[in-house]
């Protein structure tokens, strides 16, 4: 056989090219062309599969089976053990080592030994699945020369051929040299447990079984012995118990004929006899025909076209939740472990990416679930016990226990393995209730979308306004939460708001400004006689001022004279008015037309009988005019004889009835009657009226608009020159006039006419009116949204409450429900199988009834339909699949899980079982190459990494080395740092390696924190993990010594713990999880104190990983022991991945045990760790987010001590009360160092991306949640601690959390909101019941607040926060007064008071003045909505008002007072915005400021007056102080809302005349 070329990384390096393998041209002298012909599919295969197994010969080593001196210090020989000790042992009875070695020194040596024997056993079990501890009867010496026994042994064989250099005498015979073999010659499994204190003993229990060892047959059958090795060993066996002399008498006869220099020498010694690599190197031999044929392996070997075929489209994740009736798996599934059981059904092999923290065991009983479900065959290999041990608990909890057939690495498992398979053949099917499984998953399904359609309903955009109702919510709040608030009531027109779109209504805002400050609110009719004039140009001001100064200067005396002229000239009553003096020339225009065609005389009397008479018969039936023939002919005759000679009149009916018009008029304006007369110059007259006229009708559509109106020409002379003469007097009113009338025009033409009119009633501040315009159109948008969409006024914080309880609770019972048609399902398959197939299932049942099983693997082989399906999910580690199943390809599923520590080589034997392989693993902190080299070639789903209880600043430096956007800290309730960094002073010698390895400082320390861990914390496991066996052996050695001598101690140290406690170095931290860690580097100084930079294992290649893996290990607390910190380190000498880490560990855990929470915390400390170690992809399948290299600016500290780090941005501002108030914005706000009872309230306003987003992950945010202030202010002015959008950079936030003055250092409970970042979770599931399940592992006490309860009934939801608070911190809290302060002040010295703190800049959020009575904050709601959803509660303080000005056909709700939500708001606001400014430039753009949040808090002591009393009892000077003191919050109040507030402070509740009286009177006082 050619042997191929290794592949890299197995083996040792190449040989260097010679001549042989290149060709030089001799022509060319600068370049050597080398000719290769590329290998083919079937060479690489081969070559790699050559690789693999010179790799396991290599790491076999030598054999205990062909020398049992290998064992070493781990053998425990019982040869001189007392006779009854060995006849209680041979006997089948459980023995106890004391026993067996009862001389005290003999027995203190056996001890150490059986300790030794152990450990090597548990190392096995750990890493390999298996553990052969065997008690070797025998050992049989012989001498080997001849190369029949290498051909034979396979593992000598193979080590001759890998060796790299021969013995110096095998390279002068050329013959393999003789060697002395020393085998154990029989083996009898036995079981070895610790018992006692600190295993002070031991106990061993022999197995029922007996093997003879197979080097030793295959020697003496290689040569011709006659032997049969089963029957030999059940020689062993007799009536009366078991003897092996006879076994080895045999033996011993054999080979004294056949094997030369052959001795057998009775000992009995109890050691681990098979290296797991010895059973794979067999396996893969009886596999290598089909490997080719696997294309997992052969992508593994680097076939390029099975490495395309792998990478297949994944089916993307289903969005939202799945109908229950088809969900797949068991137990409690998030989103991403259902992808993967959506990705597994379609048949492709699969890399599930499992980081720290994610529920493994959760998601391998879901997947080995469904597949059992639907009839597959599931080979589950665990890469150590661990794993197994968790999945068989986990599927025991969800009632699946009976799928597993779990192949312990015990030397029982055999007989374990057939009593489990008997079992199988008579399981029975648990009872469903299908109908009430089916009804249960319809109320889910209802449940599910009801709150799905709430939500839906609450967060959708609304055409045409673009907006939600949760917008409009949120945007009220911030409008009713500044101070002054806006107060309207007007509703806008639809169709006008439906035109306001967010920059349409910012113009029209600047518009209401400017208007303002030109006098549009403020200017009354009384004080200009200009208000209200129609005068758009100053070009038409000018106009006006001339008009005037004509008609005043000249126009109007010339008019009065020229009316009394005409009064004399022709007798008529003298003109009053313009309009009077009008009609008189109209009336001597038409006497002057009418005397042109009649004689004067035709005035002298009424023309009415002319009139009538010269009418058609018509027109006097009509008017009833009843007149002769000949009466009308005379009255004709007269009328004609009227006329003007040569005048002809051509309708003198007409010209008649014009006379008659004409005459009445004369008679009303000539009391004295007679015939007119005209007067001189008419024409002139007329010209002069007209003229004049044309002024006054130009005036009159300018003052059409004003108070006083327009219609000049009525007013008498008088009058109109006394108006005219106050317009003149005041035209410095026109210099704003006009353009204020444009403004006001442009904004009464965009529909807003109404909400000027009430700005202008309330003379509003013309800085308010963008906030006034907000409210109207918000308010019109909700009642609207409202209107359209009735269900959203159906709920309120009861009823949302109710139903999300409602859904949580039947959604935990559809979880629990799910294993009942799984095991029903895989107990159908089994009795389907064994009906289909009797005869294998009556031969099987006779096999394991009979105990006739003697290898799993030939019984499976015998019974292939039946034996699988009977436990259709079988455990076994990678090294016992071979004994367990044969080497051919018929398992439906192989999962391979926490093998980051294996090899590929070694998991071969599992992954060319299957059909299909699926993998569960972290390939960032792998050490072997199994989990790397599959990652590589097969497509990833990534698992959530859950929350997890270590200290979140120990979550965020994994997530700067290596798990950006993978592992997302979550903020816990207590704030005392659960890592730190304890230096020791251990001082050695170098040893061999060049280390100060395990110095006995370092030792006694360690031993120290663990039995104070025991002590003080014995509910929590714990684990110690040092980089080097030797130093772990050093450490279990005192803490046993220590354990032995302190019984008090033993319960905790009790290997029967489910957790027991744990010492390993980092090869064995695989898998290894434990509430509390203890790291020891046990790598000391030397004598002169230097360090030497050598760390074992973390400086070898792939050191880094092993390291994360330990830090990993920790569920809650670390602690790293070392004799050296970070600065002791020599940046020039540490290289490598794992000492650069390291040394980052060793500054995070010094700096964070200190309390320290910088930005830098949790940074990598080199830019060269990203050429040495490059990144991992992240293979979610969900978005990616931004890595996390910083953590926070805020200062944190441990609950003994009180220490700012250096850039923290936490102060303490001193508040009114005296009481120390905790502000921050800093980069982020975490729970900071508080000590007593300090009062917090923090808001976040620093801006970083958001890692990952599990659960409740976030950015900190610019724009607050204006709900969640109210109550988060609210709960404050009750004495509690309050942090609004708490967390670390880049890690999950919550919305708001609050704690308790009683409870330094914690908080306690964490408030959930209906906000964006809860809408944007797809799956109900997640939002509503996972999300805070997750926080409640971690500690917290958990609630959600619905927008719409916050916003409705605010102190409703306070109460029930303050109810949780208390339920864990019975304690009252005392009520706040002092005004609250957000920021932090860029210095602040003892005489600062809060209000002098200078102003924000950026978005540092900011509130203005809010209403108080008593300790809570209250302030009337404005009407927002059109239909009822729950009567308000009351709030504490003013009633609130409800506007009379709705519209719409519903009735419109009124909120009750959201109290005093801070309001963020820009620089530069000034005081309409609440935030005072201060003079000169800001530091930078991220230096912080202090912001007073101008709340509405009296600023004065209450006065001694108590409450209770008549209203008699109180004297006038009690009630003025009590009035003065609500009046000191400076908020703006009406008489009604101060008496309602000076009722509520006396505990008034009725009204009378008496106490209206005395109220009336002191509000009055109080006002003056």
């Amino acid at each position: 056989m050619t042997v191929p070329a290794r592949t890299p990384g197995t083996g040792p390096d190449p040989a260097p090219a010679t001549e042989a393998t290149t060709m030089t041209d001799p022509t060319d002298g600068e370049r050597a062309v080398s000719l290769v012909v590329p290998p083919s599919s079937s060479e690489i295969l081969e070559g790699a599969i050559a690789g693999w197994r010179a790799a396991l010969v290599e790491a076999a080593g030598g054999s205990t089976l062909v020398d049992v001196e290998l064992l070493g210090e781990a053998a425990l020989d019982l040869t001189a053990a007392h006779p009854s000790g060995m006849a209680q042992l041979f006997a089948g009875r459980a023995t106890r080592l004391s026993n067996l070695v009862r001389e005290g020194a003999a027995l203190s040596t056996a001890r150490r030994r059986a300790r030794a024997v152990g450990a090597r056993a548990a190392v096995y079990a750990h890493r390999y699945g298996i553990a052969p501890t065997s008690l070797a009867i025998g050992v049989a010496t012989w001498t080997e020369r001849t190369t029949p026994f290498v051909a034979a042994d396979d593992m000598a064989a193979l080590a001759s051929v890998t060796r790299q250099a021969r013995r110096p005498d095998e390279a002068e015979t050329g013959r393999p040299a003789p060697r002395t073999v020393r085998a154990p010659v029989l083996l009898r499994p036995v079981t070895l447990r610790a018992r006692g204190t600190g295993e002070a003993d031991y106990e061993l229990a022999l197995e029922p079984s007996l093997e003879v060892n197979p080097v030793l047959a295959r020697a003496l059958r290689s040569r011709g012995a006659l032997l049969d090795p089963g029957a030999v060993a059940r020689g062993a066996f007799t009536g009366s118990g078991f003897d092996p002399r006879g076994a080895l008498q045999r033996l011993a006869s054999l080979g004294d004929a056949v094997l030369e220099d052959f001795t057998l020498t009775e000992r009995v010694v109890v050691g681990t006899f098979v290296h797991p690599g010895q059973v794979l190197v067999d396996d893969l031999d009886n596999l290598t025909g089909t490997l080719g044929h696997h294309e997992l392996v052969a992508a593994l070997a680097g076939v390029d076209e099975q490495r395309d075929r792998l990478r297949r489209r994944l089916p993307p994740p289903v969005s939202g939740d799945r109908d229950p009736g088809v969900e797949r798996g068991v137990g409690d599934l998030d989103p991403a472990q259902q992808h993967v059981l959506d990705v597994l059904s379609t048949g492709t092999h699969l890399f599930v990416d499992a980081p720290a923290g994610s529920d493994v065991t959760g998601t391998l009983a879901a997947v080995v679930a469904d597949a059992a479900a639907s009839g597959r065959t599931v080979l589950y290999v665990p890469g150590h016990r661990r794993a197994a041990t968790a999945l068989s608990d986990r599927l025991d909890a969800l009632g699946l226990g009976d799928l597993l057939l779990d192949v312990a690495p015990e030397a029982g498992w055999r007989s374990a393995a057939a009593r489990r398979l008997l079992g199988a053949m008579t399981l029975e099917a648990p009872t469903v209730d299908v109908d009430a499984v089916y009804t249960l998953r319809a109320r889910l399904v209802a449940s599910r979308e009801r709150l799905r359609g709430y939500v839906d309903s609450l967060h959708v955009p609304r055409e045409p306004w673009r907006v939600s109702a949760y917008d409009a919510l949120q945007q009220l709040a911030r409008l009713t939460s500044t101070r002054p608030a806006p107060r309207t009531t007007v509703r806008l027109d639809p169709d006008v708001a439906r035109l306001l779109d967010e920059e349409r209504r910012a113009e029209l805002a600047a518009d209401l400004v400017r208007a303002g400050e030109l006098g549009a609110f403020k200017v009354r009719p009384t004080d200009t006689p200009w208000y209200g004039a129609d005068l758009r140009t100053p070009a038409d001001a000018d106009v006006v001022v001339h008009r005037l100064d004509r008609l005043l200067d000249g126009a109007l005396p010339a008019l009065v004279e020229r009316t009394a002229q005409v009064a004399a000239e022709t007798g008529l009553t003298q003109a009053t008015s313009l309009a009077t003096w009008t009609e008189q020339l109209r009336m001597l225009d038409g006497v002057r037309g009418a005397l042109d065609d009649f004689l004067p005389i035709v005035f002298e009397r009424t023309a009415a009988d002319l009139v009538a008479a010269t009418a058609t018969p018509q027109w006097r039936e009509e008017r009833g005019v009843a007149m002769g023939f000949w009466l009308r002919r005379r009255l004709r005759k007269q009328a004609k004889d009227m006329v003007r000679p040569g005048r002809p009149v051509a309708d003198l009916h007409t010209a008649l009835l014009d006379v008659q018009a004409q005459r009445e008029v004369w008679q009303a304006h000539c009391p004295a009657g007679g015939w007119p007369r005209l007067p001189d110059a008419l024409e002139q007259i007329e010209d002069e009226q007209q003229a004049l006229s044309l002024d006054v009708q130009a005036l009159d559509e300018v003052l059409a608009t004003t108070p006083a109106g327009a219609d000049l020409a009525s007013l008498p002379f008088d009058v109109l020159v006394e108006r005219l003469t106050r317009l003149r007097a005041d035209t410095g009113a026109l210099e704003t006039l006009p353009a204020r009338t444009g403004l006001l025009h442009r904004l009464r033409a965009a529909g807003l006419g109404p909400l000027v009119d009430d700005l202008a009633t309330r003379r509003v501040d013309p800085a308010l009116s963008p906030a006034e315009l907000d409210l109207a159109w918000w308010s019109t948008v909700i009642e609207q949204i409202l209107t359209a969409d009735p269900s959203l006024t159906g709920y309120d914080g009861t009823a949302l409450g109710g139903l999300s309880a409602q859904y949580a609770a039947l959604d935990r019972q559809h979880v629990a429900s799910l294993s009942g048609p799984v095991l029903t399902a895989v107990v159908g398959h089994v009795s389907a199988t064994l009906r289909q197939h009797r005869e294998q299932a009556e031969s099987l049942f006779a096999e394991l009834v009979e105990e006739r099983l003697t290898s799993l693997r030939d019984t499976f082989a015998r019974h292939p339909d039946v034996a699988r399906r009977l436990r259709p999910v079988i455990a076994a580690s990678p090294m016992l699949v071979p004994q367990v199943l044969p080497a051919t390809r018929t398992v439906d599923l192989v999962v391979l899980d926490s093998a980051g520590h294996l090899s590929v080589e070694m998991a071969l034997a599992a992954i060319a079982r299957g059909r299909q392989v699926v993998v569960i693993g972290d390939a960032r902190c792998a050490s072997g190459s199994a989990v790397k080299d599959l990652a590589d070639v097969l497509p990833t789903v990534a698992l959530q990494a859950g929350a997890s209880r270590r200290d979140p600043y120990l979550t965020a430096f994994l997530a700067a080395h290596g798990y950006a956007g993978v592992l997302v800290p979550t903020p816990l309730p207590q704030n005392t740092p659960l890592v730190r960094l304890d230096v020791v002073d251990g001082t050695g010698m170098p040893d061999a390696s060049g280390a100060v390895a395990s110095t006995r400082t370092e030792v006694e320390h360690v031993v120290e924190l663990v039995l104070n861990h025991a002590l003080l914390h014995p509910d929590e496991s714990l684990a110690v993990v040092t980089p080097s066996p030797a130093h772990a052996e050093a450490v279990r050695e005192a803490v046993l010594s220590e354990v032995r001598g302190n019984p008090a101690l033993a319960a905790f140290f009790d290997s029967g713990r489910n957790e027991p406690f744990a010492v390993t170095d980092l090869a064995g931290v695989s898998g290894l999880r434990r509430e509390a860690i203890i790291l020891s580097l046990g790598y000391g100084r030397t004598p002169h104190r230097r360090v030497l930079h050598t760390f074992g294992p973390i400086s070898e290649p792939g050191g880094d990983a092993l390291l994360l893996d330990a830090l990993g290990a920790s569920r809650h607390r670390l602690v790293v022991v070392a004799c050296f910190g970070a600065d002791d380190l020599d940046p020039e000498r540490v290289r490598g991945a794992g000492p650069r880490l390291l040394r980052d560990l060793l500054d995070f855990t010094a700096r964070r045990g200190a309390g320290e929470t910088g930005e830098d915390l949790v940074a990598v400390a080199s830019d060269d760790v990203a050429d040495a170690t490059p990144p991992v992809t992240d293979r979610r399948t969900s978005t990616g987010s931004t890595p996390v290299v910083a953590a926070t600016a805020a200062a944190a500290s441990s609950s003994e001590s009180t220490s700012t780090s250096a850039g923290a941005a936490d102060a303490a501002v001193p508040a009114a009360d005296g009481a120390p108030l905790r502000v921050s914005t800093g980069v982020v706000p975490v729970v900071g160092r508080r000590t007593g009872a300090s009062p917090v309230v923090r808001v976040s306003t620093g801006v970083l991306p958001v890692v990952g987003a599990p659960a409740v992950t976030g950015t900190p945010s610019d724009d607050p949640d204006r709900l969640l202030l109210d109550l988060a202010e609210r709960l404050w002015r009750h004495g509690l601690v309050v942090e609004v959008d708490h967390g670390i950079p880049g890690g999950t936030r919550i919305p708001m959390v609050v704690g308790h003055p009683d409870a330094p250092g914690e908080l306690l409970v964490a408030v959930l909101t209906d906000d964006d970042a809860y809408v944007a979770e797809p799956s109900i599931r997640v939002r509503e019941r996972l999300m805070a399940d997750r926080l409640e592992r971690l500690g917290w006490s958990v609630l959600r607040v619905w927008s719409a309860a916050a916003f409705l009934d605010p102190q409703a939801e306070v109460d029930r926060i303050r109810r949780a608070v208390h339920a864990r911190v019975p304690a009252p809290a005392a009520p706040r007064t002092a005004p609250l302060v957000l920021g932090v002040p860029d210095t602040i010295v003892e005489a600062d008071e809060p209000d002098e703190l200078p102003a924000a800049t950026g978005t540092t959020p900011a509130a203005t003045n809010r209403a108080t009575t008593g300790a809570t904050p209250a302030a009337p709601r404005t009407t927002t909505a059109a239909t009822p959803v729950v009567p308000p509660a009351p709030a504490t303080g003013a009633t609130p008002a409800v506007p009379s000005g709705t519209t719409g056909a519903v009735p419109v709700a009124v909120g009750p007072a959201t109290g005093a939500t801070p309001v963020v708001s820009s620089a530069g606001s000034g005081a309409h915005g609440g935030v005072a400014t201060t003079d000169g430039p800001a530091d930078g753009p991220t230096s912080p400021r202090a912001v007073q949040l101008s709340l509405a808090v009296p600023t004065r002591p209450r006065p001694d007056v108590r409450s209770g009393l008549p209203i008699g009892a109180y004297s006038d000077d009690q009630l003025d102080e009590i009035v003065a003191w609500l009046v000191s919050d400076g908020e703006e109040r009406t008489r009604d809302q101060l008496g309602a507030a000076l009722r509520k402070e006396l505990g008034i509740t009725r009204r009378s005349y008496r106490v209206d009286t005395a109220v009336r009177s002191a509000i009055t006082r109080a006002l003056r």
